[in-house]
């Protein structure tokens, strides 16, 4: 898989998505109607993302989301009497595999009442056709064009990846002392989405990127790459390359130079996953050693949290993985928006998205007078008694943007001998906006 493939794929999905999204959306809303029909017909929230393929690991933690947060809402009662599941709709990480199965997604749901997922991999060929089906989505995108976004129904959690980037520079030159950056990413777009602000902010500061290598994804071997890397002797790596990639890779970085050397990466590696395969490859110690990551800013703690992961250790009986993600960012985020989203209808009384839709922004970032509300059924019981609310979830405040978009600072991770993720300092997002000043370019 080369760069260039990724980039006629979106090409391709974005003009179908153009062609087939007049066929299959104009029904798409649970309701025609400004209000609820009483029915009690379920509702439901799809999951847009990888499922397989390279970057199989991300589709789990967003259903992971998406689960307790249906239960929390059906054991307060439903939506207005109306029950919410999840549904897996597979992208692959493949534009071209994304659009048909966002088609397919609208075309046979007349009841979806929200989308989550919807990564840097798809996100630019999947967007376009949720949004003209009058869908709100709560994307894990990091992708800049989504900064100032058109999309009516576009709302984004989560800072770019450009922020990313900068955080991940500002912990290697401010934190660590690292002067000498080896850029170690796959060559998908949303590890790709990385590289350019990262090399900006680290040259802009006085830094040396000694090399950037794309790796083709699930490869057997990097000792090519490998080789040339270590031959510009970098104090670090920054790296996200997800399957057995960076497993692999730094395997090899161990055999080749008789010793791991530090490695920092991006949101995308605090996973399960991820810390299996790579533990596997270099050894637990090593990973302690060596590995730092940044993360969204989340404290994992506050009525909101403990709600969720009441939540989240319930839903194992439908998903028995879900408590490896009681720690993962996008898991919380995602939760908070499809909670948002339901309040959003209670608040409208309407299962019609053009109606409850406008009211998310309202619902997260709260209107004069607004009760701080951390559960749903806390939620529900505000709006029955004549009050607005603010949603304070599990990943803590929102604080939307006129383009949807809400961002908060980070937090600098490790992770300890079982995998969980432990916090070693922070990055503000004024701090964070100081690098992207002083070296974003």
């Amino acid at each position: 898989m080369h760069l260039g493939s990724h980039g006629r794929s979106r090409s391709l999905g974005a003009l179908a998505a153009l062609g087939l999204v007049l066929a299959a959306c104009g029904s798409s809303s649970p309701s025609s109607s400004s209000s609820s029909s009483g029915n009690g017909s379920p509702l439901l929230v799809g999951v847009v993302a990888p499922f397989t393929g390279a970057d199989a690991s991300l589709g789990p933690r967003y259903y992971a989301a998406c689960v307790p947060a249906s239960l929390a809402i059906n054991k307060a009662g439903g939506i207005m009497g109306h029950k919410v599941s999840c549904q897996q709709f597979d992208t692959r990480g493949e534009p071209a595999d994304a659009v048909p199965a966002a088609q397919q997604m609208i075309a046979s749901n007349s009841n979806l009442m929200a989308v989550v997922g919807c990564t840097s991999d798809e996100a630019s060929s999947v967007v376009p056709i949720i949004d003209h089906a009058h869908v709100p989505m709560f994307c894990m995108t990091g992708q800049s064009e989504f900064n100032k976004s058109s999309f009516t129904y576009f709302h984004r959690l989560v800072p770019p990846d450009e922020f990313d980037a900068y955080a991940l520079v500002g912990s290697a030159l401010d934190v660590n002392h690292y002067k000498r950056i080896a850029l170690v990413f796959g060559n998908d777009i949303g590890s790709q989405a990385f590289v350019q602000p990262a090399t900006n902010a680290l040259q802009n500061l006085g830094a040396t990127v000694t090399i950037n290598q794309a790796l083709a994804l699930g490869q057997s071997s990097y000792r090519t790459e490998v080789t040339a890397m270590l031959a510009t002797h970098p104090d670090a790596i920054f790296t996200e390359a997800l399957g057995s990639t960076d497993a692999t890779y730094l395997s090899e970085v161990k055999q080749l130079n008789g010793s791991s050397i530090p490695f920092m990466g991006t949101s995308a590696t605090i996973d399960p996953v991820w810390f299996a395969a790579v533990t596997g490859a270099i050894g637990v110690p090593d990973v302690l050693k060596y590995f730092q990551a940044v993360d969204l800013g989340v404290s994992f703690s506050g009525p909101g949290y403990e709600d969720f992961l009441a939540n989240l250790t319930a839903s194992a009986v439908q998903n028995a993985d879900a408590i490896k993600y009681k720690e993962t960012g996008s898991t919380l985020h995602l939760y908070d928006g499809i909670m948002q989203t339901a309040l959003a209808m209670d608040a409208t009384k309407s299962t019609d998205p053009t109606v409850y839709n406008p009211e998310i922004a309202k619902i997260g970032n709260g209107v004069s007078g607004a009760v701080v509300v951390n559960t749903y059924a806390a939620g529900v019981a505000a709006l029955a008694s004549g009050k607005s609310i603010k949603w304070v979830g599990a990943g803590g405040p929102t604080s939307y943007n006129q383009y949807n978009n809400s961002q908060q600072g980070y937090i600098l991770v490790k992770y300890d001998a079982q995998g969980n993720e432990v916090q070693y300092g922070a990055l503000t997002e004024a701090q964070t906006a100081a690098v992207i000043a002083a070296g974003g370019g």
